[in-house]
């Protein structure tokens, strides 16, 4: 008998757990929040890789640091001796650090780069949009609010609309 009533309560937490992992989807998407973000990312995500392919790269910051990157590569110390097309090294010895890096990874080159900090920038915009997402504080300070609520889900779409952000990420890094 103890047998029998072992085996109906394995199969009832069997059941249990495909019950919660099934589940685990929609409730996620119940969440409207959690569902304008995911959407927001993919959208942002295709509109990075659009950029990348057709918009072209302005030549603003990534050929003087490349300059910098490869006098610094190649022995100098000395900042005033570090200069680029927009003139001498202003950044601290950790941003040569991690342009060294990057330019390792990227060869030098801007399609490579540019695919890198479209990268960063969807890994920058998901961290934010989680944080949104689990933060709860300023949802239930304003709850029975609808045109508030409203105001709070239109603050989510400006994120990725936000030009400035994205061009220092993806167009002149």
């Amino acid at each position: 008998m103890a047998v029998k009533n072992s085996t109906s309560a394995h199969a009832k937490r069997s059941r249990k757990k495909a019950a919660a992992s099934s589940s685990l989807i929609p409730k996620f998407m119940k969440n409207p929040k959690t569902t304008m973000a995911l959407a927001l990312l993919i959208i942002d995500s295709l509109l990075v890789s659009f950029i990348i392919a057709y918009v072209p790269y302005t030549k603003i910051d990534w050929d003087a640091t490349c300059l910098r990157v490869s006098g610094f590569l190649g022995g100098e110390r000395d900042y005033k001796n570090l200069k680029g097309d927009t003139g001498p090294l202003v950044y601290p010895a950790g941003f040569l650090y991690v342009y060294s890096a990057i330019q390792y990874v990227t060869g030098g080159q801007v399609f490579p780069a540019q695919i890198l900090f479209g990268i960063l920038y969807i890994i920058n915009l998901g961290i934010v949009l989680l944080i949104y997402v689990k933060t709860d504080v300023v949802l239930k300070q304003h709850q029975g609010r609808r045109l508030q609520q409203l105001l709070l889900k239109r603050k989510i779409v400006m994120m990725p609309l936000n030009q400035r952000i994205r061009n220092g990420f993806m167009i002149s890094f």
